[in-house]
């Protein structure tokens, strides 16, 4: 009963590698689950009397949450299926995981060592009064300004997932696994982040690579018992040349998947990436507007904050000549901004339909939360 239980979990986890789309994976792997379960997934949809229902796999959606319950449906058809041969087919299970586990953890570390997680809060963000921000913006943003706390969180993940590669070093790398997974498990629960499901899954991973683990850890941790845990003999297949290479080969595409992105634009801090022209915060030169600050996202929004402190956002786009701005709100409604920015004063000036606002930009980097500063005696704070 046991084993049969393990080949279910085994065989759950592989269907969820495979089918879960990852934004990291390309569209590729998305595009094969919607084509295979989009028309299953509006099926079992349809009971739920609600609008709005995404079909996107993304995470918490209820979409998401079907597709796991048929995996599940999957996972148990194909361990009653198996009858021979458990403990072989449990054992590469289990590597495939384990493998995706160190992939995981490479992939989010450098993100986190390159800042770009964690990256540097937007000046429309720094400029929202505290009380304002959503929980899980409020988190994202606080950890963007430490650039020390975000990198030590990455080299910790990556050199996690190093671990979790060579066999003798995985029952480390794992219990390391355990809590960094329940750390980001309490993380997206205590701040309502919308990867609570996702992270549950990759605990549960880690917990079912331990399987053969618990027992010893149990003994030695809480029995004070002198115990020895066992190293898995490679089997003759694993010592092939052409299991060795492939999964060489793996390993090398998963950090070449990591890497990508970064080589592409080279940016290896994104803290210090270049931002798009006029990204920034520009603040009313006119006591008398109504609206107090301009700001720039970097994503090419635009964002008007009114004396209340509530917010519009656009799109926008440069038109050719470089003199105008064209803005869509979401109901794809579009108008021209024409602008005018004197670079040597700061000073940019908009015209909304015959209404001029004249701002100043205003230096966002000297705020307080994005000081670099470091305290070792408390006289020095001031």
């Amino acid at each position: 009963m046991k084993s049969k239980f393990l080949l279910f979990a085994g065989i759950f986890f592989i269907l969820i590698i495979l089918f879960v789309p990852l934004d990291f994976f390309g569209n590729l792997q998305f595009v094969v689950t919607q084509f295979l379960f989009e028309g299953l997934t509006k099926m079992f949809l349809s009971i739920y009397d609600r609008e709005n229902v995404r079909i996107d796999f993304s995470s918490d959606s209820i979409s998401l949450f079907l597709l796991m319950m048929i995996c599940m449906l999957l996972s148990a058809i194909f361990t009653l299926m198996i009858r021979d041969k458990n403990k072989k087919i449990l054992h590469f299970l289990k590597e495939i995981v384990a493998l995706y586990l160190a992939f995981v953890l490479i992939k989010y570390g450098f993100d986190k060592i390159f800042k770009a997680q964690f990256y540097l809060p937007e000046p429309n963000i720094l400029y929202t009064r505290f009380g304002n921000l959503d929980k899980d913006i409020l988190y994202w943003s606080t950890m963007g300004t430490s650039t020390v706390f975000s990198v030590f969180l990455g080299i910790t993940e990556t050199l996690t997932g190093f671990l979790l590669i060579c066999k003798r070093t995985r029952t480390v790398g794992l219990l390391f696994s355990v809590g960094i997974f329940t750390h980001v498990l309490a993380v997206n629960l205590g701040f309502d982040i919308s990867v609570k499901l996702f992270s549950f899954v990759l605990l549960l991973m880690t917990v079912f690579l331990l399987q053969n683990e618990w027992q010893l850890l149990y003994d030695f941790f809480i029995l004070k018992k002198r115990t020895k845990l066992e190293t898995e003999n490679l089997s003759r297949t694993e010592k092939h040349p052409f299991f060795v290479a492939l999964k060489t080969l793996f390993t090398g595409l998963c950090i070449l998947a990591v890497f990508r992105p970064y080589l592409n634009v080279s940016n290896f801090n994104d803290d210090t990436f270049r931002r798009p022209f006029l990204h920034g915060a520009f603040k009313s030169l006119d006591k008398n507007s109504a609206v107090k600050y301009v700001f720039f996202h970097r994503d090419s929004y635009i964002i008007l904050m009114d004396e209340n402190d509530r917010f519009s956002d656009f799109h926008y786009t440069a038109d050719s000549s470089g003199k105008s701005l064209i803005l869509e709100d979401y109901n794809g409604v579009k108008k021209n901004v024409y602008f005018f920015y004197q670079k040597k004063d700061s000073l940019l000036t908009l015209n909304f339909d015959g209404n001029i606002l004249k701002t100043k930009q205003q230096n966002w980097k000297k705020m307080n939360a994005l000081k670099p500063a470091f305290h070792l005696f408390i006289e020095d704070v001031k």
